[in-house]
Order: C-alpha cells, then structure tokens, then sequence
C-alpha cells in the first residue's frame, strides 16, 4: 500500500523537477495523442502495424518509409525473413509487399513489441495472398508459397553476372528474349518434406547466358530452332536497318507456368508425385486422362514417372503439369505444381513479375551459324546441349541489368496498343501486349527518351 505524501515530499520533488528541466519543444495536441497511443503496448502495436500494412499495400509504396516504420522491431519478427525483408525495403522489391499483407493485428492480444501482431494463417488467406504471382491456376492447399523450403546445391558451373547500367545500352537496339524463369547450374534435392530420390539438375533462363554452354560456343540463347532462326532473321535486319548498330537480346521474364515446357520442371513435379498421397482410384483416373494425350503414358505411380517427364515432348510434359494443376486432381491429393515450379525457378526471379527486361544481356553476333544439338549435313554441333531445347545461337554477354517493365523498353509497340480492345470490346491487358511484343518481335532503338523513362523508374523504385 502506498502512504501519503508529506508536504517536504512534495518540495524535495519540486527541487528535483526544476534542476531536471528543459525547453519544452513546441507539442500539438496531435503530437500528444499519438505518443499516449504509442506509448500504450496494444495500441502502439496496432498504429505500427496498421501504418506499415496501409503503406506497404498502397498503390505506389514508399519503401523507405515502411522500413522506418517497421525498424528491427518487424522486419525481426518473422524468422527467416529478416534480411530478404531488409532488402526489399531498399530495393521496392515485391517480396515485402506480399508480407505486409500477410500481417494482422489481434486486439485480444497484449504485449510490446508488436506483440500483438502476427502472420494470418494461410487457412485463412485468399488465393492471391498464398500466391501472388500466380505459380499455381488452384488455389495453395493452405500454405504461402514464399514459404515453401527448395533445397538445392550450386554446381559452381556459372560464371558471375556482371553488373551493368542501362546507359550503357543508349544508342544500342534491343531484342526480345522472352524466356522462363527456370534456374541454370542448380541441383534442386528436395522441397518441403520430399527429399528427391535424384537431385533435378537446372540448365535454363537467365544463366544460360553465363553457364557452360556460353563458355564452350559463346551461346547465349537456347530454344526451338523455329523460334531461333527467327531471332536470328530479325537480329540481321535490324543490323541493316540500323546501319551497324550493335544488336542486343534482353531477357524478358515469362509468367511463373512458362517453366512446365522445361525438362526440369516436369523433372521436378515427378519427383513431388512420388512423395504424394496418391490413392490408386485417383492415379487411375488420371492416367486415363494422360493416355488420352499421349498413348505411351507410363501411369503417374509409375517408377519410371521421372524417366518418362524427362524425355517426352514439351507439349506432352506441359499437359502432365497443368493436368496436375486442376481442382479436380488437386483435391485428389496430388502435389501443388506451383511447388514444382518454383523449385527450379532463378531466385532472383522468384518474385518477378511477368514482363520484366534486362536481366541477361548480350550483344547477338549475326555472322556466326546457328548450332544444332543433331545438326544436318556440315552445320555446327552444340558443345553443350540443353536437354530441352534443340537449337543455340551466339554473341557475347554483356551483362546483367536492373529489371525494367517491357512497356518502358519496347515503348513504340507498347505505345502503339494504347486503348485498343479485344474482340469482346475489353482493353487489352499485360498478356495481351506480351503476347503482340513476342509476335512482332520489335527491334527497339535505346533512345535518350527512352533511356529518361527507365532512369526515371528505376529512380522511383530506390525511393
């Protein structure tokens, strides 16, 4: 109990109050307010973590401001996160963004420290908070995809991406080299609580431009020798067209379901069958659908799934994945194709949206000969084969740069579609413009107009 105050308590404290004085800065009765909030465990909490959601999901984030909101106190609240978090706020990367959606504040709970904020459990997140870039068509069987445990091993194979500037590329016309965002020189050995019986072995995207093929041919691109020969034609004309000038291929990144044409992408979904709880009704049922597409289908309990998703044709493996990826199949109990994909996805472009340029760069050499994995005749034969595509062509890397929209790069045909429609009557939307940039396959001069714009961003994004 707590006795009264005599009146030399009250003076010793005035003595002390006045030898302990300062000026008082200039307080609103707003200042006020929030200080006795903050000051209060479960509000303070609460205004943080509302101030960073609000922030963080607002349509034009600003970065620097949700790391100074959140300091150590969030970004340390999350196991395993903590750096990538760091990063993301410096760099406006996706990746914090998705995290601050994933925050809520339970007014029940009582503690400091954002005590009372936590994850939302993903039973009950929606579709596009699991998944925000859309790896899987179903709906994530309860779980977040950020949080889903690759395993793999570097082989150490790759050369170093070398960093380069986008004043480097002014004066320069540019290529599109749309491709997956599969991973080159990794060896994927499990994900989750599925540990590969072999490890998947990752030799496509980006790296390609760094890897052993480019290395021993100075390869810089793999595809279909349709696909090319036509970057080939294209590359040549636009070195007349442009009298000379240098000729540069840029990747450009595809959506997440581009990786189910690649061997190791069905390498992969095989390897997560095997550890799946498949009844025999269910794998019956999906055979049937299988054999409907292609006779030789081995039967998904098969032993020899894997062999079978390695060696048959693109189109084939791409049904076996998206077949997988249905509601019917995936509360049948088959594994999540998202899972799939994202192991053998680069990780610098796990949270990359579609249509982002620059990441490879090399400049495309229009006198050399294409190479073929079985050339005819006297054409040349690839040093190092890509287990899923058949035809190479060469040039010289010259870097890597800071990802841009393709609508600041390929800016005459991008400008060109501004407010066209479909045949419904809907405007056309970023798949559509994907889809026409790969069509036409523009060779895009790197102007000082066009150069401004992409500084510009890249300026907004530091911010």
């Amino acid at each position: 109990m707590v006795g009264l105050l005599s009146p030399g308590d009250y003076a010793g404290y005035a003595d002390e109050g006045r030898r302990l004085a300062v000026d008082v800065p200039n307080v609103t009765p707003m200042d006020a307010a929030r200080f006795i909030a903050e000051a209060t465990p479960i509000i303070g909490d609460a205004m943080a973590a509302k101030e960073i959601y609000d922030e963080a999901t607002s349509e034009n984030p600003n970065w620097a401001l949700v790391g100074a909101l959140g300091g150590a106190a969030v970004l340390g609240l999350f196991p395993g996160i903590g750096d990538a978090a760091a990063k993301a706020v410096k760099s406006g990367a996706r990746g914090l963004l998705d995290t601050a959606k994933r925050v809520e504040v339970d007014p029940n709970a009582m503690g400091s420290l954002l005590g009372n904020v936590r994850l939302k459990p993903a039973s009950k997140a929606n579709k596009a908070d699991l998944d925000p870039l859309g790896y899987q068509k179903t709906r994530m069987n309860d779980a977040y995809l950020s949080d889903t445990d690759v395993r793999s091993t570097d082989t150490g194979e790759n050369l170093s991406r070398r960093p380069m500037s986008w004043e480097e590329t002014e004066g320069k016309v540019v290529l599109p080299f749309y491709g997956d965002r599969t991973s080159r020189g990794l060896l994927v050995e499990g994900v989750n609580d599925v540990n590969f019986d072999q490890p998947v072995y990752t030799e496509g995207g980006v790296d390609f431009m760094v890897g052993p093929a480019a290395q021993a041919d100075n390869s810089i691109w793999a595809s279909n020798q349709n696909i090319i020969t036509r970057i080939d034609k294209e590359a040549a004309k636009a070195a007349e067209k442009f009298e000379g000038a240098d000729i540069l291929g840029l990747t450009g990144s595809m959506a997440p379901d581009a990786n189910d044409f690649a061997t190791m992408t069905g390498a992969a979904m095989a390897e997560l069958v095997k550890g799946a709880k498949i009844t025999k009704k269910s794998a019956k049922e999906f055979d049937e659908i299988m054999r409907s597409i292609d006779p030789d289908f081995v039967g998904v309990l098969s032993p020899k799934i894997r062999e079978w998703a390695e060696t048959t044709t693109s189109p084939k493996r791409k049904s076996f994945i998206r077949l997988m990826d249905s509601a019917p199949m995936q509360a049948k109990g088959f594994p999540s194709p998202a899972e799939a994909r994202y192991s053998v996805t680069d990780p610098t472009q796990r949270d990359m949206p579609a249509g982002m340029f620059g990441l490879g760069a090399a400049r495309v050499d229009t006198s050399a000969p294409l190479m073929f994995n079985a050339p005819k005749g006297n054409l040349p034969k690839t040093s190092v084969p890509h287990s899923t595509y058949n035809t190479q062509i060469s040039g010289e890397y010259l870097g890597s740069l800071p990802p841009v929209p393709q609508g600041l790069l390929f800016k005459d045909v991008y400008n060109a579609m501004e407010g066209k429609v479909t045949k419904s009557g809907q405007p056309l939307n970023e798949a559509h413009k994907t889809h026409a940039i790969k069509t036409k396959m523009p060779a895009q001069k790197i102007t000082p107009e066009i150069l401004e714009g992409i500084l510009s961003y890249l300026s907004r994004m530091e911010k």
